[in-house]
């Protein structure tokens, strides 16, 4: 990329934030689905119920309701709209014929300050984090000791490494804060780069905390031929 004289802004971090048209219908369903799910994957395990469970990565294809290609449909267009927009210009702002490939999906369940610690993901482009099931805004934020962090899904921007024993002063305040919660709602989609640091912070309700978490990579219908290389 050639640099003009001027201000610029180099490697941002794109963040996608979809809204399921038909969550309060769905939602319920999949709360009963993986009810059932997680118990018979405890027995096979030998696992006692605790404050924290992740199921399995192959929920894209255990799921049985009526109503999950739709959601695994509206999972794939959102993908593709976000992997769009964080692309314009590197693809030059030609549209694209996509195949999307979910390469795991699990769900999780925490409940009683259970939470999951900092990481990220390998072997995809993309991750996401679909809100099944949380306390109510205006009860979850009211916790006594988690307070408005509550539950939320925290993300973590690439200074973060260096911030430790970084000088900060007004010239770099940019850089700060580190961190971006992002607040539970049901029926909410957050779409992220696989490499950015993210965790699931304590959460403690009346209800579950219950998501869906997935990876994904894309790659052109025609192959990944782009501006004279190929992406392997």
């Amino acid at each position: 990329m050639t640099m003009g004289a001027g201000f610029h802004w180099l490697w941002p971090t794109p963040i996608g934030l979809h809204r399921y048209a038909d969550a309060a219908n769905l939602n319920p369903l999949l709360v009963g689905a993986f009810g059932e799910g997680r118990a018979a994957q405890q027995r096979q395990r030998g696992e006692e119920p605790g404050l924290f469970f992740a199921s399995d990565d192959d929920l894209l294809h255990r799921v049985k309701l009526p109503e999950w290609q739709d959601f695994v449909g509206f999972i794939v267009s959102s993908l593709g709209a976000t992997a769009q927009e964080a692309n314009r210009e590197a693809w030059s702002g030609q549209e694209m014929e996509l195949r999307v490939a979910i390469e795991g999906m699990w769900f999780q369940c925490s409940r009683g300050g259970a939470f999951h610690d900092v990481h990220t993901h390998g072997n995809c482009s993309w991750s996401g984090v679909y809100i099944v099931q949380i306390d109510e805004p205006e009860q979850r934020v009211t916790h006594p000791v988690y307070g408005a962090a509550n539950g939320v899904t925290r993300l973590y921007g690439p200074p973060l490494t260096t911030l430790g024993g970084a000088f900060i002063d007004v010239g770099n305040a940019y850089l700060l804060p580190p961190h971006h919660d992002v607040p539970p709602v049901p029926g909410q989609l957050l779409l992220f780069p696989s490499w950015l640091l993210h965790q699931a912070m304590p959460y403690d309700g009346e209800r579950e905390r219950i998501i869906i978490s997935f990876n994904a990579s894309m790659h052109g219908a025609q192959g990944d031929q782009l501006h004279g290389y190929s992406a392997h």
